[in-house]
């Protein structure tokens, strides 16, 4: 059997809270119709996430990235 390669908690607990910001984002598009806008999802990853929006758009940059889904910068 092939060893599985861990990623630490830290890191799966980031991917999880930018996932649940992404998520959070298009359910208010899809449902209460708000816009998706750049400034939307950097206020609600700043506050979901606890760090600045510049921060916080580095994060979900990452995530993405790792995702193979190309920078949001």
């Amino acid at each position: 059997m092939a060893p599985r390669r861990s990623v630490p908690a830290s890191s799966r607990t980031r991917h999880d809270e930018v996932t649940a910001t992404a998520l959070t984002v298009v359910r208010r598009a899809l449902v209460e119709g708000v816009p998706v806008t750049r400034e939307v999802l950097e206020r609600e990853a700043s506050v979901t996430l606890g760090v600045s929006p510049e921060a916080a758009m580095e994060q979900v940059d990452i995530v993405a990235q790792r995702l193979g889904i190309s920078s949001l910068g």
